[in-house]
């Protein structure tokens, strides 16, 4: 396991005359004190999720051995779920007093529907979303009285399944912690449920024994899609290549009413939607960079691509026996031509991916360079210099 790095000044414990009062005024320096235990563990131990091992339990411990012959990715179970909510005209759904109508989701292609008839007009049947032949979406409905039943009709089916990854499209921001406070306005605890807890210091919903994997984190960070085109339908467009169905969300309460079937087929469309955005991109993408950074899933979906770097540089930095630098930490108070600095702005920068996708050294990658394009960019250089 590696430690934290710190140098005594030996002179001074030595010394006859001057004792010490405390050890901390001998320490000179610390390093890679702040690095997270579970990303040490990876490092110092070769251990990445996304590879298969053979686990042993001895008197000595528990031993990991690397099983080299298989690279195909484990079959997980994935849950893609996506809630529809009630709403008051030109407001935000707001889960102190708005509930839940439906709840969709595709477990392993399969697909359910939840329909609370407290907000439904009728029943509605088994029905079918299939966009394109190869994202086929049957879905067997269950119709409940209210939204306890509902809550309590999806908690029990997850706590049968046991999905290994759930997957949302802005989930951590939205359906989690709308499902949650609502279930604690029923009385229900979605940590004792399911095990899912939302921080809302660090925006995320995660769980100890499941993955939650956010699609939106991947589309603002992977998909080199414009800002401002990071909605699911706009992704499903560009992504999947089909229309997907829309509602104005201004009529979504009153549908439900009077036209529930249409709005029944909305909801699934969302579930099957983010189940196939993840199954199509998400999961491999990041399943392969799991196999080489020493991270959870979450947070190789979650970290920046700076981040990412910085954990790679890390797992060659130990095999170099290098100890990695502490991280630079700003002052906490600046000054400008001797004046105190209330606030401080700039223009920072990001570290971003030329290609999407995995690279490996022993693939060949041919680059081409053309001295003619270095020839006229090193006259157009001189000729700016000259004139300025």
């Amino acid at each position: 396991m590696g430690i934290s790095l710190f140098d005594l000044n030996f002179d001074v414990l030595t010394s006859r005359e001057q004792r010490p009062q405390d050890f901390l005024d001998c320490i000179v320096d610390l390093r890679e004190y702040d690095v997270p235990y579970h990303v040490r563990f990876a490092i110092d131990n070769d251990v990445r999720c996304g590879q298969w091992y053979d686990v042993s339990v001895s008197s000595t411990g528990v031993m990991l051995e690397r099983r080299t012959d298989l690279l195909q990715r484990a079959e997980v179970r994935v849950c893609a779920f996506d809630i529809e909510t009630t709403k008051l005209p030109l407001k935000f759904p707001d889960a102190e007093y708005d509930s839940i109508m439906m709840i969709s989701y595709m477990l392993d292609g399969q697909g359910y529907l939840i329909i609370n008839r407290e907000c439904v007009g009728e029943d509605i049947e088994d029905l079918e979303y299939t966009p394109k032949p190869e994202f086929e979406g049957c879905f067997k409905v269950t119709n409940v009285t209210n939204e306890v039943e509902l809550l309590r009709q999806w908690f029990a089916h997850m706590q049968e399944v046991k999905p290994g990854i759930y997957v949302t499209y802005n989930g951590d921001f939205f359906d989690w912690p709308f499902v949650e406070r609502r279930a604690a306005h029923h009385g229900f605890k979605m940590s004792d449920e399911l095990g899912f807890q939302c921080n809302k210091i660090q925006g995320e919903c995660r769980a100890k024994f499941a993955c939650h994997l956010d699609c939106y984190a991947w589309v603002k960070r992977d998909s080199y899609l414009p800002q401002g085109s990071h909605g699911l339908k706009y992704v499903t467009k560009a992504k999947l290549g089909y229309q997907p169905l829309e509602v104005n969300p201004e009529d979504m309460v009153r549908f439900a009413k009077e036209k529930p079937q249409m709005m029944a087929s909305y909801s699934v469309s969302d579930a099957v939607a983010t189940y196939f955005l993840y199954m199509t991109y998400v999961h491999p993408f990041i399943f392969s960079l799991a196999t080489i950074i020493p991270m959870a899933p979450d947070e190789v979906l979650r970290k920046g691509s700076g981040t990412l770097c910085e954990m790679l540089l890390m797992v060659q930095a130990y095999k170099a026996n290098v100890i990695c630098p502490n991280k630079h930490q700003s002052d906490s108070e600046k000054f400008y031509k001797n004046h105190l600095l209330e606030s401080e702005t700039y223009i920072g920068g990001h570290v971003e991916c030329l290609e999407s996708g995995v690279f490996r050294s022993d693939l060949p990658t041919s680059f081409k360079l053309d001295p003619a394009a270095y020839e006229a960019s090193h006259f157009h250089l001189s000729y700016c210099l000259l004139f300025y």
